[in-house]
């Protein structure tokens, strides 16, 4: 599901922009008003064109355009009028939004487990999700428990390994979570990669993680040296996991704007999944865990995959995610 409360399309006709700026704001009377007015106004306006999340949609995006840090400080400044030049930059934004592209593209960056990440329209690269940020916390809890161990000597450094890496979200809030940690994240989408290498320079991780670009082969081979000479300690991934004849029925800002790549997930939705069950364990050391946010409708499947596969130690574990959902399994391997 699309949301801005947890976790492109670009008019290439600037005169279209002009002309459809120009009918919001003669519509909508925004002109000399105050900044809580124009949340009003433009809520109202959201909503009658059913844009879902119609007063979060504007305020992120009228706390981008003056500046502010997150949609929180619009309150601190809800009496200032808005100058010329931050309207017509609203207007051309607001519009964007009308046409529900996603806020995170919109205003080109997104909050994840309190970092701040650079987002990607052109070409898209998928947009974290708020329920994601429990997979970081389950994986969170694994690593501390690795570092903690008794039996590890004080140099340890655990290592991760995701899969479909996206803007780097879950590599870089691990990282920043466990200074021991070492990442090694990759993706088939090499816009996705490029974007996960800005954001860690500009959070000062680089220097713990590596981003490739890397197809995973329908036999399992994926073309990265560094997988036969690493043994990783965990594996995360956020897999496509969308069945295939879905993927049309999602909302206007996943299916006309996001990287189908991302999400679709072949006739069942467990196209990926099943390969990283089947194939995970030769990159891993013994013991250690692989976490994969599915589809609760998969949960069966994956148990019947893992009991095939042979490679995991006792029933596959699996957790709810902050909407009460089952959405995330738990192998640990032999």
């Amino acid at each position: 599901m699309y949301s801005i409360r947890r976790a492109s399309y670009w008019y290439s006709n600037v005169d279209r922009i002009f002309k459809l700026s120009t009918c919001a704001r003669e519509s909508s009377g925004i002109i000399g008003m105050t900044v809580a007015q124009v949340i009003k106004n433009w809520t109202d306006e959201f909503q009658r064109n059913k844009v879902p999340e119609a007063e979060d949609s504007i305020r992120h995006i009228l706390s981008s355009v003056l500046g502010l840090k997150n949609a929180a400080h619009l309150e601190i400044v809800r009496n200032q009028i808005l100058t010329q030049d931050e309207y017509q930059m609203l207007l051309v934004k607001a519009d964007l939004r009308l046409n529900r592209n996603p806020v995170q593209y919109i205003i080109g960056e997104w909050d994840f487990c309190g970092l701040t990440l650079k987002m990607c329209h052109t070409p898209p690269v998928f947009i974290p999700r708020p329920e994601t940020e429990d997979l970081v916390s389950i994986a969170s809890d694994i690593i501390a428990q690795l570092i903690s161990c008794d039996e590890r000597e004080k140099s340890y450094n655990p290592r991760c390994f995701e899969i479909g890496c996206g803007s780097g979200a879950i590599s870089l809030a691990l990282l920043s979570k466990h200074e021991k940690l070492r990442c090694t994240a990759i993706d088939a989408n090499p816009a996705a990669v490029s974007l996960a290498r800005l954001n860690s320079e500009l959070l000062g991780l680089a220097d713990r993680v590596s981003f490739s670009i890397a197809k995973w082969e329908e036999n399992g081979a994926i073309g990265l040296n560094s997988l036969n000479s690493t043994k990783y300690d965990i594996l995360v991934s956020n897999p496509p996991y969308i069945p295939t004849s879905e993927i049309s029925d999602l909302a206007p800002e996943i299916v006309r704007y996001e990287p189908h790549l991302a999400l679709d997930g072949g006739p069942d939705g467990t196209r990926v999944i099943k390969q990283i069950i089947q194939h995970a364990p030769k990159w891993l050391r013994q013991g250690s865990f692989i976490i994969l946010e599915i589809d609760p409708r998969q949960t069966k499947m994956i148990r019947l995959i893992s009991e095939e596969c042979g490679s995991y130690f006792g029933k596959v574990d699996v957790r709810k995610d902050c909407f009460g959902v089952e959405r995330f399994v738990i192998l640990r391997c032999k």
